[in-house]
This record gives structure tokens, C-alpha cells and sequence, in this order.
């Protein structure tokens, strides 16, 4: 066989084998259901999160809400209305977010019963707030805090109520303040204790422990917290800010060897976190 013969038919059988993977690659991608790719979406997005890709993770939390819905038209299965559930609580759709678990709920997903509760009376919760009915907001905001099981909602009722608190102290006696922070840091501490791995609880503490002026604690619950995660950007800024104060009063406050013992543990942090300096975070430089 001549060589231009036989390069013709090496590119030939070449081609047909790219074809036929890429086919193959069609024919399995179009065999993935809409809940396959519903769930592949809702932990790309978790993933994007960690990583402060706001935007993108948005954007897949709601593909796999639209995909979980597509799923639910051909085949509504529980577990289709869960994964759909937890991308609309992500993008804060509580109303849809409770509906979702509720009818997971009644195709057998008992937990998801519960859920659809708690989610629907945060979402009561922030409608009650905006409507300018302060009290029964925070006492449900305080039912979901201290009783609440769904960990997303949870953490909002938890966050907006310590938001609430720390805004009522500037109009409060010495007295009055001392008492409200000592109970939300208890309210925190509980949650702390049945979800150590939480970096949000972590977070909510040490801003409370820093109105306390406990700063060399307010530090520590912050570097935990950082360790630990926060998934949104906002938090997790507002969590290096808040180690950044902590630093500047410390830097104050301590002296002698107690100075010298923290500055060197600072330091140490900041090295590991990327830090340019002890007031320039990693995400400043970007």
C-alpha cells in the first residue's frame, strides 16, 4: 500500500473514532436526568461559594432549581422537591423553598415536613420585620434560633436576630446592654455546642464578644470562624475586618510579654491566611 494511501486511511479511521466519542459523550450526557444534574449543580454552586464566586454560585443554584423543576414535570419524586428545596432556601426564595419541602413531605420525605415549617415561619419572620412588627418577628426569629433543626434557616434566624440586638444597644443603659449580650452570646454558645463545625456561629460570637470588648476572644472566635468557613463574601469580610480590630485594640490594650506572646501568634496567622500585612487581607490585594 502506497504511503499517501495508507496515511488517507490512518486519518480516515482517526476521524471516525473522534466522531464516535463524541457521540458517546452526546448519548451519555442526554442519559443524565434532570436530578442528576440538579444535584451536580446544587454542590458546584456549594463549591463556588467557598470559594467567593458569588455570581457564578447564584447562577447554579438556580440551573438546579430549573433542572429539579424539569425533573418534577416528568417524574415529581421527593427527592426531586428536596433538591429543588434547597437551591430556592440558597437563593432566599423562602415562600417557594417551603412549598418545595411540603411536597416532598407528602410524597415521603418526613424530614422535609419539618423543614417546610421552619422555613416557612422565617420567611413570616422577615415579612413581619418589614411590615414594622418588631415584637412577633423576634420572637419567632427566637423560636427558630433556640428550637430550629434545618441548619440554613438556623443560621438566618440566628444572624438576624444578633443583627437586631446589636443595633438596639446603642439606645440602652450600661445595665440593659451587659444583660441583652450576655443572653445572645449563651443563645450563640448553645448553638456552638451542637454544631462546633459551624464557622457562622463562630463568627456571630466573636462579634459579640468584640461589643463586649473582649478582643483577645472576639480574635479567637474569629480565626475560628475563618478556619472553619463562611461561605459569603460579605461574612467573611466582615469577619476579617472584625480580627483586624481586635488587632489595633490589643495592640493597645496589651504590653510586656503578653503583647509580644499575641503579636507573635498574630503573625503567625496572618502568614498562613496570605495576608500583605496585619491589616491587608488576601482579598484586598485582589
Amino acid at each position: 500500500m502506497k504511503i499517501a494511501s495508507r496515511k488517507k486511511l490512518l486519518f480516515t479511521n482517526f476521524r471516525a473514532k473522534v466522531l464516535l466519542s463524541l457521540l458517546l459523550i452526546l448519548i451519555l450526557s442526554a442519559c443524565i436526568s434532570s436530578l442528576e444534574k440538579a444535584k451536580i449543580n446544587l454542590t458546584e454552586a456549594r463549591l463556588k461559594e467557598e470559594t467567593w464566586q458569588t455570581e457564578q454560585a447564584i447562577s447554579l443554584y438556580r440551573a438546579a432549581r430549573e433542572e429539579a423543576s424539569r425533573e418534577i414535570k416528568k417524574n415529581p419524586s421527593a427527592q426531586a422537591y428536596m433538591v429543588r428545596g434547597m437551591a430556592e432556601v440558597r437563593l432566599g426564595l423562602w415562600s417557594e423553598a417551603s412549598r418545595s419541602f411540603a411536597l416532598a413531605a407528602t410524597l415521603g420525605e418526613e424530614k422535609a415536613g419539618d423543614w417546610a415549617g421552619e422555613v416557612s415561619l422565617y420567611g413570616l419572620a422577615v415579612s413581619l420585620e418589614q411590615q414594622g412588627l418588631e415584637e412577633p418577628a423576634g420572637r419567632l426569629l427566637m423560636v427558630l434560633s433556640e428550637k430550629g433543626k434545618f441548619s440554613p434557616v438556623v443560621q438566618a434566624a440566628l444572624g438576624r436576630l444578633v443583627d437586631r440586638r446589636l443595633a438596639s444597644l446603642e439606645k440602652l443603659f450600661e445595665r440593659e446592654r451587659e444583660t441583652i449580650l450576655s443572653k445572645t452570646i449563651d443563645l450563640v454558645g448553645k448553638r456552638i455546642d451542637s454544631d462546633p463545625a459551624c464557622g457562622y456561629y463562630h463568627y456571630l460570637l466573636s462579634q459579640l464578644l468584640g461589643h463586649r470588648k473582649m478582643y483577645l476572644e472576639s480574635f479567637q472566635e474569629a480565626a475560628v470562624a475563618r478556619e472553619l468557613g463562611l461561605s459569603w463574601p460579605q461574612v467573611r469580610r466582615d469577619n476579617d475586618n472584625q480580627i483586624i480590630f481586635c488587632y489595633q485594640e490589643l495592640k493597645q490594650s496589651l504590653s510586656g510579654e503578653e503583647l509580644a506572646s499575641f503579636l507573635q501568634t498574630y503573625r503567625l496567622w496572618i502568614k498562613k491566611w496570605n495576608w500583605k500585612d496585619e491589616e491587608t487581607p488576601d482579598w484586598k490585594r485582589r
